[in-house]
């Protein structure tokens, strides 16, 4: 992908008005293509820069709960300190001894840092006002080179994005896509999970830790507790043969759904078995803007092409530009001809199969 395109993804994305815990992880994944790196993440902080959430491109069921509260252990309040008086001297930071001088020898490094490709890194805060909200992390494995000064530069470059996106609120009234990734797992009727397919494992992280938290084991628990609860509800829908029964949780990472389909014995099996199957739905304002990067569209044509995917209508569209009908008219016409369709009814399944064709 293009420099260009890369970055007016990245500033389309920051701008959509969707909540942190959707745009943040899309960033982190989608920044590697202006700025290879990987394993990226955003630390949430407070006013004394304690951190209080952390934000992953990977998948957090790669660390386990021990890992987790290392990882918090690690980046104590005076490690943190240590940051603003750096950053008052450089405007990233591109090492990290700035948190411990020791930082490459102890086993926390050599057990969760250098093996999820932690090594070199830019550093630096996202800024509110004045004051730090949280720190932007891009890595590289200790084989690749360095981050150069072009780099870094493009780096400061994005923090207004991030900084942007964090302002948009949580609690939006999100649409979804009818589908996505999924699962399967074998429970039994109180909810126990006997197996499950790795897709499924991480889903459960996906709607557990939209966001990674102190209080993280909590979230899972109660997630599982809900599902033992309809699990024990479910087993009356199969004795009346009814449709098989579905559950839906909503998280800011998208929403989950459970159904549940009763297993007969067949062989020495235990009796009273449920196959779970669970899918993600991403917010369709999220399929949309990734399945629009490669397109070739002016920004504003992709403006358009997002409200219109979303049935927005074209007056709408005007007033929410602010632009002229006629100019919306001019745009449409142009995005069906860049598109090859004729109605705007075939617009957003266009756009989707575009998205599935990444995955």
């Amino acid at each position: 992908m293009k420099l260009s395109n890369g970055l007016a993804y990245l500033r389309q994305l920051c701008c959509s008005g969707l909540g942190k815990e959707i745009i943040i992880p899309e960033f982190l994944r989608a920044v590697q293509t202006v700025l290879p790196s990987g394993n990226n993440a955003f630390t949430g902080v407070d006013e004394l820069l304690n951190p209080t959430f952390h934000i992953f491109d990977f998948v957090a069921a790669q660390f386990d709960e021990r890992t987790f509260h290392s990882h918090f252990q690690f980046i104590t309040p005076e490690r943190g300190c240590r940051a603003p008086e750096l950053l008052s001297q450089q405007a990233v930071l591109t090492d990290w001894t700035f948190l411990d001088a020791s930082f490459y020898s102890p086993n926390l490094y050599n057990q969760i840092f250098r093996c999820i490709g932690k090594h070199h890194c830019l550093n630096a805060p996202v800024m509110q006002a004045g004051k730090p909200v949280g720190i932007l992390n891009l890595c590289r494995p200790l084989q690749q080179k360095p981050f150069d000064s072009r780099e870094q530069a493009l780096f400061t470059h994005l923090l207004p994005y991030v900084a942007h996106a964090l302002r948009a609120p949580d609690d939006l009234d999100v649409q979804y896509s009818e589908t996505g990734s999924s699962g399967m797992m074998i429970i039994d009727t109180q909810g126990a999970i006997l197996y499950l397919c790795h897709e499924a494992k991480l889903l459960l992280v996906l709607a557990c830790h939209p966001i990674l938290t102190m209080d993280a084991r909590s979230k899972e628990v109660e997630l599982l507790t809900k599902l033992a609860q309809f699990c024990r509800i479910w087993r009356l829908y199969f004795s009346a043969k009814i449709v098989p029964p579905s559950w839906c949780f909503i998280s800011p990472n998208g929403r989950f759904i459970f159904r549940a389909y009763w297993l007969n014995k067949q062989n020495n099996e235990p009796d009273g078995l449920l196959g779970l199957t669970v899918e993600h739905q991403e917010p369709l304002a999220l399929k949309i803007l990734r399945a629009m990067q490669g397109l070739p569209l002016s920004p504003t044509q992709k403006e358009v092409a997002m409200l219109l995917a979303q049935k927005t209508s074209s007056e709408k569209i005007a007033k929410r530009l602010h632009i002229k009908p006629s100019t919306v008219k001019d745009h449409i016409g142009k995005i069906f001809t860049k598109l090859d369709i004729h109605h705007r009814e075939e617009l957003l399944p266009k756009l989707l199969a575009l998205d599935n064709s990444k995955l």
